[in-house]
């Protein structure tokens, strides 16, 4: 059996301001295709009608998501797939993303590279205080 990662799943009270958040920080683009076509309505098998945006960075999918406290009830499951998490970000220029971050306002915390030898790591969080990750690899010191 092989696994490898598909997406990221966030949910948000502001879609709109989550979708931008991301776009405008990482270039990430819109997935508009028949696999990502969302059917709107409820009903006994598709509980959860909130809005998802599906983007993509061209290899790793996002997909954001209207916050539903409730799908794990009307779906009579025990676990509500709507969780925070920490997730990452690889770039090949750190100080640059963390100009990028300056200019747009965005407080991070610089970590260096203390966590994994290489790894220069800066950690964020976005609009709705999930904690993200963005490390440059083969990068020593502070």
């Amino acid at each position: 059996m092989n696994f490898k990662f598909h997406h990221m799943n966030l949910c948000t009270d502001s879609l709109p301001r989550l979708t931008k958040f991301y776009q405008t920080l990482f270039d990430l683009g819109t997935i508009k295709d028949e696999e990502h076509t969302v059917v709107s309505g409820q009903s006994p098998s598709r509980p959860y009608t909130g809005k998802v945006d599906f983007l993509s960075d061209g290899a790793i999918e996002f997909h954001w998501a209207e916050r539903d406290l409730d799908t794990g009830f009307k779906m009579k499951q025990f676990v509500n797939p709507m969780a925070h998490g920490h997730f990452c970000f690889r770039t090949d220029d750190i100080k640059g993303f963390m100009r990028r971050c300056d200019e747009l306002g965005i407080r991070y915390s610089d970590y260096g590279t203390w966590a994994i030898p290489g790894w220069y790591q800066v950690f964020l969080q976005d609009p709705d205080g999930n904690v993200i990750e963005v490390h440059q690899p083969g990068v020593f010191g502070k």
